[in-house]
């Protein structure tokens, strides 16, 4: 194939969509050297108070009051929601018209991919009138692909497994055009050739015992409390572990595991941002976190047991239940049985294995080489 450009898509609600976009990114220069990638956030292109207003309405609502989420998810995904979908198009679309239309006509891509719909949506209704003449891909970067996905039409969707293929074909959309591939993931997730040696070369790398078992905590949210509280309530259970918690970018969350961690020495390794968290979830024997659709998939990628908690209401309960139901994690509805079922799996070396074996076998660490394979060929 001669020399091909993509153009990916995304849009910066939470960092999933994002994520699955540099990915693919990643995955042409480690697989297709020859062609070439351009990643392009929606949200840069439109207004600074557009984009604030935007960005917080979405974070005030799965934070802040996510039943009102969980409704408005559920009911816009029963009818489609086609009225307040056309708003909510149209508005982007107004104000990201003139920039996105230049950077396609002057990039010149021979394909795009969008990892979150709303350039789907945008982009179809462009088609349509004439003003790209492209073929556009969907990546759905959850498990179960909301109706917003399912815009027909398109060159083709990528989704993460058998079940939401087919849901996706009774929805309208034709089942050859449907592939099941798995969530995009940057290479660096990749299983290692010996896991048990990476395993204990990770946790030398960041000072743990690879004697001891270590478990990765991965976020805070509501229903289990803040993340130095649960930090706390963890190292006060009854078995030994080395707890490795990831602050992110909060600084003021970062400084309080670190007056905690000085409470309790050689217990608590406080982290914070970090571009190695491939090799954190290495080093881990258990993963403590929301259920994103990326950080679900960079999970299963290495074949780390889960206990999630606090699941956005809509997307993320439906990622869980996948989980759950391939015997991938536990699920904690609260910091009591959060508790119960850390010292139960640290405790339980069999249980354990099991669920590692079964969150391997879930796993498509080449999502982003399959996607791209297929894109490519089409181009």
């Amino acid at each position: 194939m001669a020399g091909k450009r993509l153009l990916i898509v995304s849009v910066s609600a939470g960092h999933g969509h994002l994520r699955a976009a540099e990915a693919l990114c990643a995955g042409v220069r480690r697989w297709f050297p020859e062609h070439e990638a351009r990643h392009v956030d929606l949200m840069t292109l439109v207004p600074i108070l557009f984009r604030k207003a935007y960005k917080d309405a979405y974070l005030k609502l799965v934070q802040k009051h996510p039943a009102i989420w969980g409704y408005l998810y559920a009911r816009s995904d029963r009818s489609g929601a086609d009225a307040a979908l056309a708003k909510l198009r149209k508005a982007v679309e107004s104000a990201c018209n003139r920039e996105l239309l230049n950077i396609i006509r002057e990039y010149g891509p021979d394909a795009v991919v969008c990892t979150h719909f709303m350039p789907l949506q945008v982009l179809a209704r462009w088609k349509a009138g004439g003003k790209v003449d492209l073929p556009v891909w969907t990546c759905v970067t959850d498990y179960v692909a909301h109706r917003f996905w399912l815009e027909p039409g398109q060159e083709g969707y990528f989704t993460a497994g058998e079940e939401n293929a087919r849901r996706m074909a009774a929805r309208g959309l034709d089942p050859e055009r449907v592939f099941v591939t798995g969530i995009p993931i940057v290479p660096e997730f990749l299983p290692p050739p010996d896991a048990n040696e990476a395993r204990r070369a990770a946790a030398r790398r960041f000072g743990l015992d690879p004697e001891e078992k270590t478990v990765l905590l991965m976020g805070g949210g509501a229903g289990v409390g803040d993340m130095r509280s649960l930090a706390a309530a963890l190292l006060d259970l009854p078995v030994r572990f080395r707890l490795v918690a990831l602050a992110g970018n909060n600084r003021p969350l970062l400084a309080e595991l670190k007056a905690l961690a000085a409470e309790r020495p050689g217990r608590l390794l406080p982290l914070g941002f970090s571009n190695e968290v491939h090799l954190l979830l290495q080093a881990a024997d258990l993963v403590v976190t929301k259920p994103g659709g990326l950080t679900t998939a960079e999970c299963l990628a290495l074949g780390k047991p889960m206990l999630v908690h606090s699941p956005i209401p809509g997307q993320e309960e439906h990622n869980a239940d996948f989980l759950l139901e391939n015997g991938a994690a536990f699920k904690a509805v609260d910091i009591e049985g959060l508790l119960w079922k850390v010292g139960r799996l640290l405790e339980d070396t069999a249980l354990l294995e099991r669920l590692a074996r079964n969150a391997a076998s879930l796993g498509r660490p080449y999502a982003a080489r399959d996607i791209l394979s297929k894109v490519l060929a089409r181009a």
